[in-house]
């Protein structure tokens, strides 16, 4: 395995000792999950038989990226909820949604909202976060009123409830800031999000096979080929991939090979106007270019899930091996983008309570200077 060194240690606790206790999986499914190490509870819990044999026929050198699963085709392409006229999808383009794990680029902001937004983000990106105590540029949302207006755009909420319901939740937003002559982000997908701590999923839906979970991009700065806009594979979200450790690198510093057809024909480059938004399946192989310009590129995106799905079930801290650590999530929560939270199944946080108490503070804190 040739991982850089700062994450080596962290993949191989993740991925050796269930590789070396596989044959014990079936044994440790009838013990009682309490008296288990987390290891085996969630090997128990969340591994099926794909997993570990893909690790030991390969001696450790291969695993899924996520947790294995298939996609489906929907039986019918009509729009899940009643929406706005003004943002409807039609049929077709709903269809080729489907069929290329993609879709958009579609206008939501002026150039001029970018424009003066992009120094607010920059400079709240690199405070330590209220949320989790450390600088990170996830979850900005709950400390950035503005961030959360532009998120509720009915742009982005009247497309997203097309695909996933009249009940659409936000469950993480990430800032993504690509300095200049950067290198580009390796192709990779995620389902469950298994991938970051590779023992506990983030999302648990019913039926991995469906879309549960759509990712909204959107350009603060324009995004070209020369600063590194997304690429997508046409149609490789129908299945969740296996990578092999070693080779390339790029994704945050983790050294592995996504292991798929490279069939270039299918390579969609898609630059996307400051204030644009697209809306994808992270189960679609994608990643960016690099930044070969003097400028930085800067967006943020939102990732929604229908009200019906759970996320972080039973977790007080959750792993990203490749971005940050350990996150205490007792401050972390769903928030309903759009409709409600009628499951009320994952934490959730009361988010106009939290901006108006942190506009309270930032008022006393004006008044004092």
């Amino acid at each position: 395995m040739n991982l850089h060194p700062k994450l080596r240690p962290m993949w191989q606790r993740a991925l050796a000792l269930p590789a070396l206790t596989a044959m014990m999986g079936y044994k440790a499914a009838h013990l009682p999950r309490k008296i288990l190490p987390r290891a085996f509870r969630s090997m128990v819990t969340n591994w099926d038989y794909r997993q570990y044999w893909m690790l030991i026929k390969s001696g450790i050198g291969r695993a899924y990226i996520d947790q294995p699963c298939e996609f489906r085709m929907p039986d019918s392409f009509e729009s899940k909820a009643q929406v706005d006229p003004q943002h409807a999808m039609s049929t077709d383009q709903i269809r080729q949604f489907y069929q290329d794990g993609f879709i958009g680029p579609f206008d939501a902001f002026s150039r001029e909202e970018m424009t003066d937004f992009r120094d607010e983000l920059l400079a709240e990106e690199h405070t330590t976060s209220k949320t989790y105590g450390f600088v990170t540029p996830r979850d900005r949302h709950f400390e950035m009123p503005r961030l959360w207006r532009y998120m509720k755009s009915p742009a982005i909420t009247e497309r997203l409830a097309q695909l996933l319901g009249e009940d659409v939740l936000v469950w993480r937003t990430q800032v993504f800031y690509k300095p200049p002559k950067s290198p580009a982000i390796q192709w990779h997908q995620a389902s469950t999000f298994m991938v970051e701590d590779y023992l506990d999923p983030a999302l648990y839906p019913k039926d991995r096979s469906e879309i549960f979970q759509l990712t909204v991009w959107v350009a603060v700065d324009d995004t070209t080929f020369e600063n590194g806009c997304l690429d997508f594979v046409r149609g490789s979200h129908d299945s969740v991939r296996t990578i092999r450790f070693g080779g390339e690198e790029g994704f945050y510093n983790a050294q592995f090979s996504l292991e798929f057809e490279r069939d270039e024909s299918k390579y969609v480059r898609l630059p996307v106007k400051a204030g644009q938004f697209i809306i994808f399946t992270e189960r679609c192989i994608h990643g960016s270019g690099p930044n070969v310009t003097d400028r930085h590129r800067l967006a943020f995106n939102l990732r929604a899930i229908p009200a019906h799905v759970p996320v972080y079930t039973n977790t007080k801290k959750y792993r990203s091996v490749y971005n940050g650590g350990k996150y205490d999530l007792k401050n972390w929560g769903v928030v309903p983008l759009r409709g409600a939270d009628r499951h009320q199944l994952s934490r959730t946080v009361d988010i106009d309570a939290l901006h108006r108490q942190i506009e309270q503070q930032r008022t006393a804190e004006r008044r004092a200077a």
